[in-house]
């Protein structure tokens, strides 16, 4: 079993995760837009990746776009214009059919969910299957700053039919 400090480390860097059941759950484009990032030649984290990126934070580098990027593991973005794009992240695969410049609809299956990137998918595989949602705005995301369940309940807000109860 590898053990290393990016178990806790990575979480504190990325924004809050939304659970889901299983790998075999679909992943749907929360809007209409483009896809512009399909990581369909994805290649697992290794351990000697892990170990470099943990050596990296332990340095203070934590928050370094490839450190974070290498933690969201497989990914799906898609555009939606006037700067808003979501990421899809920790993905065991993406739709066959989903490519870059793509269109997609509300609703359509993008990617199915998993735990790539994680620690975890090498030290204790499917323990950590999970979607990573962001709502990009800009070089930000939504809910930066606030702390996780206030982050939470506000994608919950956001993402309630407005028929709810």
């Amino acid at each position: 079993m590898v053990e290393v400090m990016a178990s806790l480390s990575h979480r504190e860097c990325l924004q809050p995760f939304i659970n889901a059941q299983s790998v075999s759950t679909a992943i749907m484009a929360a809007k209409d837009g483009v896809v512009i990032r399909a990581d369909h030649d994805y290649h697992a984290l290794n351990e000697s990746e892990l170990l470099a990126a943990d050596k990296r934070i332990t340095e203070g580098h934590a928050t370094d776009p490839d450190i974070l990027d290498l933690f969201r593991g497989r990914q799906v973005w898609i555009d939606h214009g006037k700067g808003i794009v979501t990421r899809y992240a920790h993905t065991s695969d993406v739709a066959a059919n989903i490519h870059v410049g793509d269109h997609v609809k509300q609703g359509d299956v993008i990617a199915f969910v998993g735990d790539s990137g994680t620690p975890e998918s090498i030290s204790d595989p499917g323990t950590e299957e999970h979607l990573h949602f962001e709502l990009r705005t800009g070089e930000t995301f939504l809910g930066k700053g606030l702390p996780a369940a206030d982050v939470r309940a506000l994608y919950t807000r956001l993402f309630t039919p407005l028929d709810a109860p």
